[in-house]
């Protein structure tokens, strides 16, 4: 109390001096309509400014739980699809190519950890084996692949990611179904290149690469990048490079695809090349 009276005995002329001036405002606000409404626009303009901020902070702070709820709607959306896709093969008696017959489950799952900026990048997610994580399942999001898991504990896994020397997958140009493998370079965490595509086919810039379904692990079609520019590089196949969909440095939730019939379709191809 002693010290409050000390500062206000101090500072006796600043306040006094506030004091006048603002009962001297409030008395000009009030006297004359014009003052009155000029300040009461600039008070709906602060606070305006101020709630449009608030309302911003708002948004982003909901952001995390918006993009969880989307995520959810993805996984129960592709889970919907497959349990389709199995009553529909069920139904039919005439034979269908191996790709109709491949049944994939999902599981959502949050990035904990990621890298961008090194040659073998691995993501690590919040889910392990105690939630039926394996080995080789493909992890993807709405924009496209992410990558391969690798490792796996009881409640944690890993997985390499599509920006990683070791990444190679089976894809296609989804206007004309030629396929070759997309793998990463180590250079730029935009781009990877697609291999195998031979000179005579077709190509534009910005046409559309997806899975081709052939390995195993990502379902068909599922979106890669599209095509940035290509040239010829000596031989008989196309030096392409594809932007990826996906930007690796926002990850945040991820969906784990885990195919049903991709050991026994691994198992056989062995004991062909076996043979």
């Amino acid at each position: 109390m002693r010290n409050l009276l000390k500062l206000l005995y101090k500072y006796n002329y600043i306040i006094l001096f506030l004091i006048l001036e603002g009962f001297s405002l409030f008395l000009i606000i009030q006297g004359s309509t014009y003052h009155h409404a000029k300040f009461a626009t600039a008070t709906r303009s602060f606070t305006g400014s101020i709630y449009e901020k608030m309302s911003v902070f708002k948004a982003y702070i909901g952001l995390r739980d918006e993009n969880y709820h989307l995520a959810q709607e993805n996984l129960q959306l592709r889970r919907e699809l497959e349990n389709h896709r199995k009553i529909e093969v069920s139904q039919r008696d005439t034979l269908l190519d191996s790709t109709k017959h491949q049944l994939f489950t999902y599981l959502l799952a949050k990035v904990v950890n990621n890298s961008v900026n090194k040659q073998y990048n691995y993501i690590t997610l919040n889910k392990g084996s105690n939630d039926g994580v394996k080995p080789n399942m493909g992890v993807i999001t709405s924009n496209g692949i992410v990558g391969i898991i690798d490792g796996v504990s009881e409640n944690f896994s890993t997985a390499y990611s599509v920006l990683n020397l070791k990444f190679s997958i089976s894809a296609k140009i989804k206007k004309n179904g030629y396929f070759g493998f997309i793998v990463w370079n180590g250079i730029n965490d935009k781009i990877c290149l697609l291999t195998d595509i031979a000179q005579h086919v077709k190509l534009q810039e910005g046409d559309t690469i997806v899975t081709s379904g052939y390995s195993g692990i990502f379902p068909e079609n599922i979106p890669v990048g599209k095509i940035k520019d290509f040239e010829i590089s000596g031989g008989n196949f196309y030096s392409i490079k594809v932007e990826l969909f996906n930007d690796f440095r926002k990850l945040n939730y991820v969906t784990l695809v885990d195919n049903l019939y991709k050991k026994e379709q691994q198992d056989l191809e062995k004991t062909i090349k076996n043979d």
